[in-house]
């Protein structure tokens, strides 16, 4: 099997992991994890764009609508960055620390427009 076509052993693994810990876990794993993984990657690769539509149907055929529509309501939430964690921390500057910041502001921008890619795919009108 082609790595293009590796969605199908992930939507395999959903079902057992659907059986074994429930719809959730399932659902965090081939929607939030492999899934927006996947659309990322098909930005830069034709051959992964092209097999979109493929997985997408096998993962409406996974789960119902309404389980779809919930979990992208909250799908790659983070927690807010805190720069309060690094007090005490005398090796971190305070450049270091916006740094750190900045990336995390582009990591959830990032995973904001994959979830809303995401939906579009996924969730009828």
């Amino acid at each position: 099997m082609t790595t293009i076509k590796i969605w199908i052993e992930q939507c395999e693994a959903a079902r057992g992991i659907e059986a074994d810990f429930g719809t959730q876990q399932a659902l965090e794993y081939l929607v939030g994890e492999k899934f927006l993984n996947f659309l990322e990657a098909g930005d830069d690769n034709a051959d992964y764009r092209s097999e979109v539509p493929a997985f997408v149907a096998e993962i409406k055929s996974l789960f119902e609508q309404w389980q779809l529509t919930q979990y992208l309501e909250t799908g790659r939430e983070t927690e807010p960055f805190g720069p309060a964690l690094f007090d005490g921390d005398h090796e971190t500057d305070a450049e270091e620390i916006e740094d750190m910041r900045k990336d995390d502001i582009r990591q959830c921008t990032r995973d904001l427009l994959l979830v809303e890619r995401a939906k579009e795919w996924l969730l009828d009108d």
